[in-house]
């Protein structure tokens, strides 16, 4: 298969991940009433879908590296049908956070798979940029997808039937992957695996990166998990209308994620970039408090738009700042261990405030963390003032 197929499969991969994870937030009251929780109790079913990844992220690299891209696919994938099977028999709150944990393993390494195993399959291609641009947009297919689906399902077979679907799209992609895809041999040597986590750690632009990484994460999943609810909730739209708007925050941003290897390419500035996608993000945050019938569908555009930026230029730029690219896996558990920790921490956060404060004291809150990855992506852009190229063989040796 063309690395393009192969590219294509995995893409379809993160969507099918993308989709367990959200396929709460469009059945939340359904959900409440069958689990007999509240709505700021089940944003934990989201949280905890990324609680795996915390503990993944930084050894994340090296069990990529020690047990190969490809294996470790395999690996997620199998613990998405696993989760999704046991979590369709699972009729009690804590037991299907248990399960919801499972299917996380999936995500918590997905990312840092893809980006290895493009980077394996365009090794020779000057298009690594553009198709890291594309994946990183299936997040945003997936939402579109899930927030439109998934309440008709439930409505018509039941909560349970999204668990089964799930299930079976996750046996079906587990399939094609062990016959279609390839990645790069595994490496066992345990001083090189030392050595190589360590460059990594001492790189500061990672580190900046990763901030970012867990800020934008912060907004975007937060965002995800209570756009139904601040449509339903505060500004009083009714459920479908409030899920078609949620839709349009995944429909917009993809685009936008491919865009961002073309901007960085173009450009030659990606720091310019990023910070410019972070005070959109602000100032979009900031406007979800005043919003009018009018205002609905500009402020889903600007932080759609924003996070997709911010979040696809942020993984281009890994490979790109890293000194070689046995670094890249190390690199990304870095990235993906603040991503993960905002994802966590997000939702329940915001929607407890909610709960215990107001709307736009949560609204507040939220732009204040995204003030953050304002910070760094401006210090980002003091450092990256003339061009980043990808080039491993002119940088030192481990």
């Amino acid at each position: 298969m063309s690395k393009w197929g192969k590219f294509c499969l995995l893409y379809l991969g993160g969507v099918i991940i993308s989709l367990s994870q959200l396929k709460v937030p469009p059945v939340m009251n359904e959900l409440s009433a069958t689990l007999h929780v509240s709505i700021a109790d089940l944003s934990w079913l989201m949280s905890v879908f990324t609680i795996s990844g915390i503990f993944i992220a930084l050894p994340g690299g090296m069990i990529v590296t020690k047990i190969g891209a490809k294996k470790l696919l395999l690996g997620i994938t199998g613990c998405l049908f696993f989760g999704n099977l046991i979590g369709a028999f699972v009729n009690h709150f804590y037991l299907l956070l248990v399960t919801r944990v499972i299917e996380g393993i999936s995500f918590s390494t997905i990312v840092m798979t893809g980006v290895v195993l493009i980077s394996y399959w365009f090794q020779d291609s000057s298009k690594s940029g553009t198709a890291i641009g594309i994946f990183t947009t299936f997040s945003a297919l997936g939402s579109l997808i899930a927030m439109n689906i998934f309440a008709p399902m439930a409505r018509m077979f039941g909560t349970a039937s999204l668990w089964y679907f799930m299930a079976a799209l996750s046996l079906v992609i587990f399939i094609l992957f062990a016959l279609f895809t390839d990645g790069p041999v595994s490496q066992k040597e345990e001083h090189r695996s030392g050595k190589a986590f360590l460059s990594a750690v001492k790189n500061k632009q990672i580190w900046l990166l990763a901030l970012m990484q867990g800020t934008m994460a912060f907004v975007l999943f937060t965002f995800i998990s209570i756009y139904p609810f601040l449509f339903t909730n505060f500004y009083g739209l009714s459920q479908n209308v409030a899920n078609f708007y949620a839709s349009l925050f995944g429909l917009f941003g993809i685009p936008f994620g491919i865009l961002a290897g073309y901007l960085i390419d173009k450009t030659g500035r990606p720091g310019l970039v990023i910070l410019s996608a972070f005070l959109l993000m602000a100032a979009s945050c900031l406007a979800a408090a005043y919003l009018t019938q009018a205002t609905y569908v500009i402020q889903i555009f600007a932080l759609s738009v924003a996070a997709s930026l911010a979040s696809s230029a942020v993984t281009i730029m890994v490979p790109r700042v890293v000194k070689q690219s046995e670094l890249i896996g190390y690199s990304m558990s870095i990235v993906n261990l603040f991503y993960y920790l905002g994802i966590v921490i997000g939702a329940p956060l915001i929607t407890k405030l909610v709960e215990v404060a107001s709307w736009k004291i949560s609204l507040f809150v939220l732009t204040s963390v995204v003030l953050i990855g304002v910070f760094a992506a401006f210090i980002f852009l003091l450092q990256t003032r003339s061009r980043v190229v990808l080039n491993f063989n002119q940088e030192e040796e481990l």
